[in-house]
């Protein structure tokens, strides 16, 4: 069995743990400190570990012990804290997060895009909520795309955070183009895009505007059925709104309202004069979690890409049909 140490219990660490119970690893928990969230896994009896000392909580041990009780390190913690914590992971493979810089790891995974290229590997970073959107989207059309163009409408912050923002303003990225693209040519590094981004006072999720220039003829119905044959990938009709899109996972009953997919508004699907449009819905606080649990898979030598990514769709509720998988 995979011993999986997960470093923060945040947005993305909590679920993370959740998907590695789930998927059958045996799962830890390091923290810095003791935080009203961490009751839950006390209650669900998590093993826990600290990083700093007492905590003031009961603990299994120190962070040295945490690290030699795991075979794998899932870094789940805030922005430039796991270039910190890297000199410390020594005989342990190790996953850090999109929120840091692909230098620290020398690979980026995502789970359609380059899934072979993590096999075996001791260190790997999962790019983030808004890369991870665009490499499934973009490698199911990768033999179709000349040259593609992004407008990413961020969300301000998540629906926890009381102390960021923006509240009342429009906050574009004034580097052209956005980071976005450059991630994206990490794993895809064949793949023309630019990108622009900014952020709005919202919470719920980010919006994708897609304009991509085609190489090969395609109808819009071609690429409706290709986002539909995708794993990861939903399409929705008749929502109008990021509002709408989460309602319909609160009322799927998901955990958390949790939306692993890439959603495609179906009527914003077209093809016109050799480009393709759609617009797409990120749930920033979830579509990283399925990349999380293959990469752990990779990295450990399961080497069928389609097995792995089929296997973990079914642990968390969203496969697709069997033939989606190739």
């Amino acid at each position: 069995m995979i011993k999986v140490g997960v470093v923060g219990y945040g947005t993305i660490g909590k679920r993370v743990v959740d998907a590695s119970i789930e998927s059958g690893f045996k799962t830890a928990i390091a923290v810095r400190r003791y935080t009203p969230k961490l009751d839950i896994a006390i209650e669900k009896k998590y093993p826990l570990y600290s990083m700093t000392g007492d905590i003031g909580i009961d603990v299994c041990g120190d962070f040295d012990d945490f690290i030699k009780d795991c075979d794998v390190i899932v870094d789940c913690t805030p922005k430039n804290v796991p270039v910190e914590n890297f000199p410390r992971y020594k005989n342990v493979k190790v996953i850090v997060e999109g929120g840091e810089k692909h230098s620290l790891t020398n690979f980026s995974f995502s789970s359609l895009g380059n899934y072979e290229k993590g096999i075996n590997k001791d260190k790997a970073r999962v790019v983030s909520c808004n890369t991870t959107s665009l490499v499934r989207t973009l490698t199911s059309l990768k033999n179709y795309i000349d040259n593609v163009f992004v407008t990413l409408i961020r969300r301000s912050v998540d629906p926890w955070d009381i102390k960021g923002g923006p509240i009342n303003a429009i906050v574009p990225v004034l580097k052209v183009p956005s980071h976005h693209g450059p991630d994206l040519n990490t794993v895809l590094p064949g793949i023309n895009i630019q990108t622009m981004a900014v952020k709005v006072p919202t919470t719920l999720a980010h919006l994708h505007i897609v304009r991509a220039k085609l190489k090969k003829e395609m109808k819009k119905e071609d690429l409706r059925d290709i986002f539909e044959n995708t794993p990861r990938i939903k399409v929705l009709s008749g929502y109008k709104s990021t509002a709408d899109v989460i309602e319909h996972f609160r009322d799927l009953g998901r955990k958390r309202y949790d939306m692993y997919e890439a959603v495609i508004f179906e009527e914003s699907i077209n093809v016109e004069s050799g480009i393709a449009y759609w617009i797409h819905v990120v749930h920033q606080e979830s579509i990283v979690v399925p990349e999380n649990i293959d990469c752990i898979k990779a990295m450990f030598g399961e080497r069928d890409k389609w097995k792995a990514i089929y296997e973990t769709d079914k642990t968390l509720g969203i496969e697709k049909k069997k033939e989606c998988y190739k």
